[in-house]
């Protein structure tokens, strides 16, 4: 980018005024984003999948952002590999369709090969000189938090080590590594990535908007409510492993460290899940012997998200296509042994969420045709909004580290 060109965003950034929505540039500018798939979207921990999607050896997905494609695939040895899908030869992709099953990854272009690891075992007719060694496919980082994988495209990722160190307990009493995915369904949405991701983070907008939602969970509740009932919800259940509380939001995360963030919240009274009328819809996971009338909220990085109910679990990611165009991906997960049809109804269980998504991408849709307006200005945001702020203090910062080289230092 030109130096007037990134003066400019800075000088964007520095005119930002805390507690307020982001100016218009922020959705409508190529420069900026361009500096955000540099600084967040090449550099953080995305959630590309769940290990069951590829079960047996040469079992493979493509997870794909902006002008980006990653091939997931599972190695003879068992392990899960994340490659570029770009030919070492002249660039090709080598996956085109997005799942499947092979032996070795051919190049439909010239019929490079490569094994499963990645490594170059064919090239026709290349000169006596020619290093095979040399050319095997870009590698892309790699973690499994339970069964859920993340990739992650910078040479240093940001460590995970803090979260795994403070929520190992309360993952293993949700049976993450005895999961599935039930259903998967991908919402794409006109609008920048940013307007989607601000979307989720707040709820002020869940009462007006969201009738379905606003009938199971309490967070939809005016401020003062909801504080009552949650203080009131922790009271009875303090002793309780679920009800640890990790609060180190993005822009408190420690340095060169990934954020994330946990929290335990009530739903309103009778509801155990998140269904039509908060009713039970699935078999309960991991440890868990009963059912407490409440739901979880688990962050990992800046674009993933998961609500972790009693009985089964959601994951959201929101990935950019282009500057105006955004995917919402939604996973449903259930413990691996459930069976669909006899534990649990695909529509019963993904009925809420489809609803709720359904009503954001019109939201946010015609959000976007808002902030495009030359009548646009940022407005003060809520109470409500608290989470939206945050993540908004995050990103702000993160802009600027264009040259970051931190280390983490827990």
């Amino acid at each position: 980018m030109p130096p007037s060109k990134q003066r400019a965003v800075e000088q964007l950034i520095a005119s930002h005024q805390t507690g307020y929505a982001l100016d218009q540039a922020f959705y409508v500018s190529p420069e900026v984003y361009q500096r955000e798939i540099d600084t967040i979207y090449l550099k953080h921990w995305l959630f590309a999948g769940h290990d069951s999607q590829i079960p047996n050896s040469g079992d493979f997905f493509t997870f794909e952002f902006d002008t980006e494609s990653i091939i997931v695939i599972r190695d003879k040895d068992n392990s899960i590999h994340a490659h570029m899908n770009v030919c070492r030869h002249r660039g090709s992709r080598l996956c085109l369709d997005k799942t499947g099953t092979v032996k070795l990854l051919s190049c439909p272009y010239h019929a490079w090969s490569y094994n499963l690891s990645g490594e170059l075992i064919a090239a026709r007719n290349m000169p006596a000189d020619f290093e095979r060694a040399n050319h095997s496919l870009h590698k892309v980082h790699v973690e499994l938090v339970g069964g859920l994988i993340f990739i992650c495209l910078a040479p240093e990722p940001p460590s995970l080590a803090p979260m795994r160190n403070d929520l190992d307990e309360v993952l293993q009493h949700y049976g993450f590594d005895a999961l599935k995915i039930a259903e998967q369904k991908s919402y794409r949405i006109p609008a920048n990535w940013k307007l989607a991701v601000e979307n989720y983070q707040e709820c002020y907008h869940c009462a007006p908007s969201h009738q379905e939602f606003a009938q199971v969970h309490a967070m939809a509740r005016a401020p003062d409510e909801f504080k009552q009932l949650k203080t009131e919800f922790w009271q009875a259940h303090k002793n309780d492993l679920k009800f640890q509380q990790h609060n180190y939001y993005f822009d408190l995360a420690p340095s060169a460290c990934e954020g994330y963030q946990y929290d335990r919240n009530p739903l309103l009274k009778g509801c155990v899940s998140g269904s039509l009328g908060g009713a039970a819809v699935a078999p309960l996971l991991g440890d868990i012997s009963a059912y407490d009338g409440g739901a979880s909220e688990l962050m990992i990085g800046p674009v993933n998200f998961f609500l972790l109910y009693d009985d089964h679990i959601l994951g959201y990611r929101f990935l950019p296509l282009s500057l105006d165009e955004c995917a919402c991906d939604v996973f449903w997960l259930v413990r691996e042994d459930a069976e669909q049809d006899k534990d649990y109804a695909l529509d019963t269980l993904t009925w809420l969420w489809d609803t709720t998504t359904q009503a954001d991408k019109a939201i946010i849709m015609n959000n976007q045709k808002g902030v495009s307006s030359r009548f646009y200005r940022p407005g003060r945001l809520a109470e409500m909004e608290h989470f939206q702020q945050s993540f908004l203090n995050w990103y702000l910062t993160n802009l600027n580290k264009v040259n970051d080289n931190e280390v983490c230092d827990k």
